[in-house]
């Protein structure tokens, strides 16, 4: 049953097949060879597997994403990130990794910071002096904090499928996140200084003050959901719904860019884009069920307590093996069938499940910025207009430090277990 599995499951991508249907048609495959387990079963697992409140969380915000940018939220965030860190060389470059680190702690959806804040930033930078292949890149790049900062939607994944605290990884995230941030910052400090990019304009505290008051009922969200969940006011799916009435409210209200009439073609977006997410996780789960029942995951984890028993090895597996799957599967594609198979190995050696979380995450989070899948990496090719194939050179400097920075979070466990105990 396992060969039939992962037999049809590559020949199915060798053929293009896309992902979902690959791992949908492989799992029914792997069922009718086994031949005693009706196809009801199947139907049944992926009802069930979406069955569960946590869930909830996704969809709210990914309708969180999509109201920051029908409300003229992103535009806000960038002036007042173009304010705050604009003066020095390469401003405008840092404003655009500033304006990320806001939107993704405030939506976690990698797709939707690269929509809202790189239509805004690529042609500002570009009307600037800016390289447009420089200018696409450090979008694409910093819009992947959106999946390692709280509130993460891939954490809301590994979280249901591992059982893990979602408040732990929350918390665990904060430290990546804000280290990939300023070291995307210091490489374009770097490249802006070579290149000459100088600040048109020099700091001013009036236009901060007066763009920070601006800006203030959005910089209040992320204070309100992670404020929320920490303080255990709120779980993470009330933290959600709440989120969204307050984006609702002030983008009709305080900001007056989103009118009644929208929200119901909002909602429709957001139900088109949930529904292909959903479908995407049901069938992921019914897919690592016949893994487990076939006993994978033992017999991995029987093979590195055998063989390599040393938890610094596994580790520098874990960044590999997402590496390489996040070249041609999604972050919550892998992120839903790696957890069932890795996680009991991880746990067999001692490594904490929230630090085993945020590693895989962060090494799948890079994924999103990798041919040929990188949604990231085509949604920045398609606002710049520049081809995907010209903008994987000036990528490399901001790929090896994205991978030096998994690797620090795997070698120091620390980094993303200091505020979880701080919690506890």
């Amino acid at each position: 049953m396992t060969l039939v599995l992962f037999g049809s499951l590559f020949f199915l991508l060798i053929l293009r097949m896309p992902v979902v249907f690959a791992l949908g048609l492989s799992s029914l495959l792997a069922l009718l060879w086994q031949g005693d387990t009706t196809l009801m079963v199947l139907a049944q697992r992926m009802i069930t597997s979406l069955d569960s409140f946590p869930l909830l969380a996704i969809p709210l915000f990914i309708m969180m994403g999509e109201i920051l940018n029908r409300g003229g939220c992103g535009e806000r965030l960038v002036k007042f990130s173009e304010r705050l860190v604009g003066g020095v060389t390469g401003g405008l470059a840092h404003a655009n990794v500033l304006a990320s680190m806001f939107f993704g702690g405030i939506s976690g959806v990698a797709t939707a910071d690269t929509a809202a804040i790189g239509s805004i930033m690529i042609p500002m930078m570009k009307r600037a002096g800016y390289d447009v292949k420089f200018s696409t890149v450090i979008t694409i790049t910093s819009s992947i904090i959106g999946i390692i900062i709280p509130p993460s939607i891939n954490m809301i994944l590994y979280s249901w499928v591992s059982g893990t605290s979602v408040t732990q990884l929350f918390a665990g995230g904060i430290i990546p996140g804000i280290l990939v941030g300023f070291s995307l910052m210091a490489v374009s400090y770097w490249i802006s200084l070579k290149r000459g990019y100088r600040s048109p304009e020099r700091f001013s505290f009036r236009k901060l003050y007066k763009s920070f008051t601006v800006a203030l009922p959005i910089l209040i969200m992320p204070l309100l959901i992670l404020g929320g969940i920490f303080g255990g006011a709120f779980t993470t799916t009330e933290a959600a719904s709440v989120a969204v009435i307050y984006g609702i409210f002030i983008s009709i209200f305080f900001f007056k860019e989103l009118k009644f009439k929208e929200i119901p073609d909002l909602f429709l977006r957001v139900c088109t884009t949930v529904g292909s997410i959903m479908f995407l996780i049901a069938i992921c789960k019914t897919f690592g069920w016949i893994l487990t029942a076939e006993l994978i995951p033992h017999a991995i984890s029987r093979f590195f307590l055998t063989y390599l028993p040393y938890r610094s090895v596994f580790l520098l597996n874990i960044i590999l093996i997402s590496l390489v799957m996040g070249t041609f599967l999604t972050p919550a594609t892998a992120t839903i069938i790696l957890t069932p198979i890795l996680y009991p190995v991880a746990i067999s050696m001692g490594i904490d499940p929230v630090h085993f979380g945020l590693v895989l995450i962060c090494s799948l989070a890079i994924g999103h910025v990798t041919p040929p899948v990188g949604l990231t990496l085509f949604i920045g090719s398609e606002i710049s207009g520049v081809p995907v194939s010209q903008l994987l050179k000036p990528l490399l400097p901001f790929l090896l430090v994205l991978i030096g920075l998994a690797l620090l979070v795997a070698y120091v466990p620390w980094l993303t277990l200091f505020i979880p105990n701080l919690l506890k």
